[in-house]
């Protein structure tokens, strides 16, 4: 089965999966940092005393689905609100959306960063600000890609698409492996790492992905009425 047997209809809209898919590429590849170079910043560079409490690095990731129960109704309850209204987000401008909030969510460890201690610290109400964007952007993202999969694909190759969209996020990991070992910090074996030293490196690395989400994002968000108007 090939494009030449498409209607046109069916090409634009698997322009838009195609295109999408690669969005989400971009998404992933960011948000999949929390497993790696966000956790080590943590680790190193974040101040982990909850009222009294000394917490680990890796508890850190109770955020993201402590903030997907408390936000995943209440989107819920907004889409359906603004789609009885006519004015819901577009699937392409929802995935804009989730790029954008990726990029915000490092925006704030750069920012949090400027008001670090002497000893390297960061405040940790900056990292748990940083895992809500992050994860009302993938509030954004994840919930309606698969269902853009499934209603935009051509009736013959929906499973192969789907298998793509499964595949982009293997590659994603990937490219996030690839992200976090810029932000490696060099240590002697057998010596403790300085935060004070870490700390600039993990920001100068965050702050690359801050601007380059919040751009990829903003372009989305721009272009998403021309995607829109490919899916028919």
């Amino acid at each position: 089965y090939t494009l030449a047997q498409c209607t046109k209809v069916e090409r634009d809209r698997m322009f838009v999966v195609l295109f999408l898919t690669g969005v989400s590429v971009v998404f992933w590849t960011f948000f999949e940092q929390a497993g790696s170079s966000m956790t080590l910043f943590t680790e190193r560079n974040v101040d982990k005393n909850v009222l009294g409490v000394s917490m680990q690095a890796s508890q850190m990731g109770f955020m993201n689905p402590w903030f997907i129960i408390l936000f995943a109704p209440l989107f819920s309850w907004v889409w359906e609100v603004l789609a009885r209204r006519g004015i819901e987000p577009s699937t392409p401008m929802k995935f804009g959306l989730g790029v954008l909030q990726v990029g915000l969510g490092f925006g704030a460890l750069v920012y949090g960063a400027t008001f670090a201690d002497g000893a390297g610290q960061v405040a940790i109400i900056w990292l748990a600000l940083a895992y809500l964007l992050h994860t009302t952007g993938e509030l954004c993202l994840s919930p309606v890609g698969l269902s853009m999969v499934t209603k935009l694909s051509v009736s013959k190759v929906v499973g192969l698409m789907m298998g793509v969209w499964f595949l982009s996020s293997a590659g994603a990991s990937y490219l996030a492996g690839i992200i976090a070992g810029l932000a490696a910090v060099n240590v002697v074996p057998g010596s403790d790492i300085d935060p004070t030293a870490s700390l600039p490196i993990y920001i100068d690395t965050f702050k690359i992905l801050a601007f380059v989400g919040v751009a990829i994002g903003l372009v989305v968000m721009a272009i998403s009425p021309r995607i829109k108007r490919f899916m028919h």
